[in-house]
């Protein structure tokens, strides 16, 4: 494939994350700064220590680097989101996607309504505005996207319908069977999906490369099973609220009485069965009527990050239990007045989102246990 072959990969490692453009990556042995080109949260590839693939930057004299791929598992996925189109255009002209191998491609970069569209497409008779995504959310069957919320991915979504067109979701797991909407991570970019998915066509490939990432080595159409969204696509489930104590903090928590608080992060587990986005606005909000033993530690902890498992199973309890092999202490009873729990408050060290086993642990609920919602 020419336009892999043709690219000077340079090798590396990924060390933090600036901003979301920008990272910090370490080549033969040196830091260096990197333009990161995807917007993504990209937590389960850009942990410390992950290899990476580099290529000289695209805006010469800012940043010397641009990050091109990350490894995961076996294989590379290439985080890029421009070469991915390029990698479809060639895919076409080949003509190696099945469902669009009637189609030539007719332009770029198309502007229409409020947005420009990657391709135009015409197979003689008719146009077809191609919206491409970038799909690296993905477990060992299930890929879904996006993996942050996404406002323009949903603005797209919309135009479509309104223009006509395919959404073509591009996942870099050559294993990946299924894919979804991030029901997850983007409640309102899903509820979008299925707004229109009677006027969009959407579908969803998987891309499978050499080891050397020069060649495709793989297509594959996956299926979208939307029953998993009209069973767990629900405003109930369970959530990790992520908190960080700068300094140590003595804390008074109702009957527990007054706690002393480790510098560090602090992941509470919490559910709701219903109403749950309401739920995760209440505990953004710093200052509250006390209610729950949270809210004591709420009132001095920086938020960090509210994660929701939507499910329509009772897993609360079996997610706590997991989180305390992984983190390095708890704190007795806090959060577990009601069922028989050691405790629903964990203590890291350091940042979990930084953690493989915490990020796989998440994965398992997000990406795995959907699967048991599919119809065989």
């Amino acid at each position: 494939m020419t336009v892999l072959t043709n690219l000077v990969k340079i090798e590396g490692f990924f060390r933090e994350r600036i901003n979301r453009f920008l990272c910090h990556v370490e080549i033969q042995g040196k830091n260096n700064l990197a333009y990161l080109p995807n917007p993504g949260r990209l937590w389960e590839l850009l942990l410390p220590g992950t290899p990476l693939l580099l290529t000289t930057s695209r805006f010469k004299g800012k940043y010397p680097y641009t990050v091109f791929a990350a490894r995961k598992n076996a294989s590379w996925v290439i985080l890029d989101t421009q070469m991915t189109n390029l990698i479809i255009e060639e895919l076409l002209l080949e003509k190696r996607i099945p469902f669009l191998k009637d189609y030539t491609l007719k332009g770029k970069e198309v502007k229409l309504l409020k947005s420009r569209f990657d391709l135009l497409l015409s197979d003689g008779r008719k146009d077809l505005l191609l919206e491409i995504k970038t799909c690296t959310l993905f477990g060992s069957r299930l890929s879904m996207f996006p993996d942050a919320p996404s406002e323009r991915g949903r603005r797209h979504l919309l135009e479509l319908s309104e223009l006509g067109g395919m959404c073509l979701f591009v996942v870099m797991n050559p294993e990946s069977e299924y894919f979804l909407p991030a029901y997850h991570v983007d409640p309102v970019f899903t509820s979008t999906f299925l707004e229109v998915k009677d006027r969009v066509i959407f579908k969803a490939i998987s891309l499978g490369f050499d080891e050397a990432l020069e060649k495709v080595i793989s297509v594959k159409e996956l299926k979208i099973p939307l029953e998993v969204l009209y069973k767990a696509f629900k405003p109930s489930g369970v959530y990790l609220l992520l908190l960080e104590l700068k300094t140590d903090k003595k804390i008074s928590v109702g009957t527990l009485g007054e706690i002393l608080f480790d510098k560090g992060f602090y992941v509470y587990v919490g559910s709701a069965i219903r109403n749950l986005y309401q739920r995760l606005k209440r505990h953004e909000k710093h200052k509250k009527r006390i209610r729950w033993h949270i809210d004591y530690l709420r009132e001095y902890a920086d938020h960090l990050r509210i994660i929701p498992i939507l499910t329509p199973e009772k897993i609360e309890c079996e997610l706590a239990q997991n989180l305390k092999t992984l983190a390095q202490s708890i704190i007795p009873h806090f959060g577990s007045s009601d069922c028989n729990c050691k405790s629903h408050l964990f203590y890291f060290e350091k940042s979990p989102l930084n953690s493989n086993d915490f990020i796989n642990l998440l994965n398992f609920y997000r990406l795995e246990k959907p699967l048991e919602l599919i119809a065989h």
